[in-house]
């Protein structure tokens, strides 16, 4: 069960800034990785805070390289076990791991969490932003 409970808790099997390998299986993941570990610390407008990488991945057949940065505390980070896409307009089909999703945010259900709600919570008069860079290059 992925329901978010309220706790921080490490990933298992990956380490933070440790290179692993996406394979045609394994690692499954669907998980909110926190990146400011501190809630009190997380305004609700982070837009002229500093753009952090969340993740980076490159693909040495293709030679494809893609990063996602972003000023929010947390992203979901999916490996795609699910995609389950028909072929349309020309298009193939799309199965299991045929992608993967980066979706920075603030940390999962903090809406119902009292010690983080103050970062998803806005009021009359308050301003709420975030920036978010997508980038991929070829080598």
């Amino acid at each position: 069960d992925n329901t978010p409970t309220g706790a921080i808790e490490v990933f298992p099997g990956i380490e933070a800034n440790e290179t692993f390998t996406l394979g045609p299986k394994e690692p499954a993941i669907d998980h909110c990785f926190i990146l400011n570990p501190d809630p009190a610390s997380v305004k609700l407008d982070t837009r002229q805070s500093e753009l952090q990488v969340l993740c980076s991945f490159y693909h040495p057949k293709s030679k494809l390289h893609f990063e996602a940065l972003s000023t929010e505390p947390a992203f979901q980070f999916y490996t795609g076990q699910y995609i389950d896409v028909p072929a349309v307009g020309g298009l193939p089909a799309r199965g299991p791991r045929t992608g993967f999703c980066v979706e920075p945010s603030r940390y999962i259900n903090a809406i119902n969490d009292d010690r983080w709600r103050s970062m998803a919570v806005l009021k009359k008069g308050q301003k709420w932003g975030s920036r978010i860079v997508y980038r991929g290059w070829k080598d």
